[in-house]
């Protein structure tokens, strides 16, 4: 555990996000948070379980320098959609409040898209039918040329192929 003094302990506020390149690690240790990753075959666990740890392909694969601000602030987009941007072009993550934007938002996402709600209630339509997410849930959409709209009074991110 004396290893955790070493890490750079960063606390985020609510809509605040962490931009972490590949090869660093990093744990949560309090909240909810969405994470969302570019294909990688190097996942490897660092400790603080009981799993199995490899060592070796662990050290392999760290990199061992400081982030200068690893925290990205949320940026409006859209009348209740915010996004936060990275420094890649495998992903896009997208937050939608449908209430704060009078009650419906679309987003033009042409590739496949992944629909978590978060609380309340939300309905997410690809023009291929609509599914109606609660809190915890998800559902994934192909791609496609429909935008997706949401609707409903909830919170949902939406993790898609950028334009």
């Amino acid at each position: 555990m004396l290893v955790a003094l070493l890490l750079n302990h960063v606390t985020l506020a609510p809509g605040e996000a962490i931009w972490m390149p590949a090869g660093n690690l990093h744990a949560y240790l309090d909240g909810t948070g969405v994470e969302i990753m570019a294909a990688s075959d190097n996942v490897l666990r660092g400790g603080l379980t009981p799993k199995h740890v490899d060592v070796p392909e662990l050290l392999r694969v760290l990199r061992f320098e400081a982030l200068d601000d690893p925290v990205v602030p949320a940026q409006a987009v859209a009348p209740g959609v915010v996004t936060w941007p990275a420094p890649i072009a495998e992903f896009a993550l997208h937050r939608v409040r449908p209430d704060e934007a009078g009650g419906a938002v679309t987003l033009p996402l042409a590739g496949p898209r992944v629909v978590l709600c978060l609380s309340g209630e939300v309905s997410a339509d690809d023009g291929a039918g609509a599914v109606r997410l609660s809190g915890g849930y998800a559902a994934f959409g192909a791609a496609g040329p429909s935008p997706v709209t949401l609707t409903g009074a909830g919170e949902a991110y939406v993790a898609s192929v950028p334009a």
